[in-house]
């Protein structure tokens, strides 16, 4: 088997959740790069966004997200997640779901309650959740977030795991003087974290604004690059920050780029 085909395999047939009750700490943004990286790896991912409230995810029309309708008169219903999570089992090909903070009580109840977790398993469904922990004044709330995703993988007893996302752009999480990394919630999950992925906070204005407005363009990296609005300088920025970001989840998924 080639070097290429082994990357092209390796991620066949998982499923990834951005979940965190936090709202405002960047799961959409999350989800963005997740399907952008999918792509550019060789996949053709399958996209769903479940927020009721902001439904960033599905405004990137370049990537084709499917808005997923969970709730009835504004309120939450628990067996609209039924479709969602049967799509989810019917395909081998990547998904990706996006979820809100305001759904994150509910999904979380309907995973337990339903076994979501065991079910995907059973179909042989590698389920990675993402979440993301942040400092300054949202770390506590990012943490308890992660916190409460650990306790649901480890009460399913499956093979589920998490990536946890070091989004530095609201401060680098530290505990008394410790990363995230040495925290014995990180250390003595090691079975279930599957990795940590940083989002660098670059300490440039140019870097963060570039950022910025193809985020509120809601264009891709790709577009960035196909775009006029964008001179030579912010798209070599913008690259930077999906490669970089990009190598390091191929570090966390265990392989290499194809040569």
């Amino acid at each position: 088997m080639t070097k290429a085909l082994t990357v092209l395999n390796s991620l066949l047939n998982t499923t990834h959740w951005t979940l965190q009750g936090k709202g405002g700490v960047g799961k959409s943004f999350v989800s963005t790069i997740l399907a952008q990286y999918m792509r550019e790896r060789g996949y053709s991912p399958v996209c769903g966004d479940t927020d009721p409230v902001n439904s960033t995810f599905a405004q990137m029309l370049d990537l084709n997200v499917m808005l997923v309708p969970i709730t009835e008169g504004g309120t939450v219903i628990q067996r609209l997640f039924d479709p969602l999570f049967e799509s989810i089992l019917s395909t081998e090909q990547v998904s990706i779901i996006d979820n809100g903070a305001s759904t994150f009580l509910p999904i979380g109840k309907f995973i337990s309650s339903n076994f979501i977790l065991e079910a995907m398993q059973d179909h042989k469904k590698q389920v990675f959740i993402h979440s993301i922990v942040t400092g300054g004044q949202a770390k506590d709330d990012t943490v308890t977030g992660l916190l409460s995703l650990i306790d649901l993988v480890k009460n399913s007893k499956t093979n589920t795991k998490i990536v946890v996302w070091e989004n530095e752009f609201w401060g680098i999480p530290e505990f008394n003087g410790k990363s995230l990394s040495e925290m014995p919630w990180i250390k003595n999950n090691s079975n279930i974290i599957q990795g940590i992925v940083p989002i660098v906070d670059r300490n440039s204005d140019a870097f963060s604004t570039d950022i910025r407005l193809m985020s509120e363009k809601h264009l891709t990296c790709r577009q960035v690059k196909e775009s006029e609005e964008f001179g030579f300088m912010a798209k070599s920025r913008i690259n930077r920050v999906f490669e970089d970001v990009y190598a390091e989840l191929d570090r966390v998924f265990g392989f290499a780029k194809a040569a």
